[in-house]
């Protein structure tokens, strides 16, 4: 049998940290994972909430990682 489909509401918080742009992604209180702006490569760096780090090209490949990354390890 096929589960209900929920709409989720992934909030996005912007902040400035020593003067550089940090995005935290949140499913209610719940972190995501962090992305920044790594100006030295000129590529993205998404944190997920392990401690794991990766580069990507784009901001939006960046928050598709995290989003997929916890739709697959989220506890349902």
């Amino acid at each position: 049998m096929s589960k209900k489909e929920r709409n989720i509401e992934v909030i996005e918080e912007e902040r400035e940290e020593n003067g550089q742009t940090i995005v935290e992604l949140k499913i209610g209180k719940q972190s995501l994972g962090v992305i920044k702006l790594n100006s030295r490569i000129n590529r993205f760096q998404a944190l997920l909430p392990n401690g794991s780090i990766y580069h990507t090209n784009t901001r939006v490949e960046a928050v598709n990682l995290l989003l997929r990354d916890y739709h697959l390890h989220q506890a349902n």
